[in-house]
């Protein structure tokens, strides 16, 4: 495994404890945008493991379904979680009053939990899983 695609899943998973910690302390947005981010933080590192590079949120979300989805590296519905974690985590970053309950942030959690994990096993491979 590369030491970046190492650094993104440590921070995935760190960002993932923030998350928790943000809901519990009855920040639900918060959680949202930090669950968010370690989706990011993991499919950088299933990218950067095959050679890929992207600059933004949206290009990085494009690729992940062009290189690891469409061929079938993972589920489609992977490529969904990341997508929809993205638009939520825009709600909960740049509006006064983010409309996602805590809820909303518990199901967002496990999604994102289900996705790092999900990512972390295809960078390992299943030999070192």
């Amino acid at each position: 495994m590369r030491a970046e695609a190492q650094l993104h899943l440590n921070r995935a998973a760190e960002l993932l404890d923030v998350a928790r910690e943000n809901l519990e302390h009855g920040h639900p947005a918060d959680s949202v945008s930090r669950a968010y981010y370690a989706m990011f933080h993991a499919a950088t590192a299933v990218l950067l493991e095959r050679g890929i590079e992207r600059s933004s949120h949206g290009a990085l979300i494009s690729a992940f379904s062009e290189y690891i989805v469409k061929p079938g590296l993972l589920d489609k519905r992977y490529h969904a979680s990341l997508r929809r974690a993205f638009d939520e985590r825009s709600d909960s970053d740049y509006f006064a009053s983010p409309r996602g309950t805590p809820d909303d942030a518990r199901e967002m959690i496990l999604e994102a939990e289900e996705f790092v994990a999900a990512c972390d096993r295809l960078v390992r491979g299943p030999e070192r899983a």
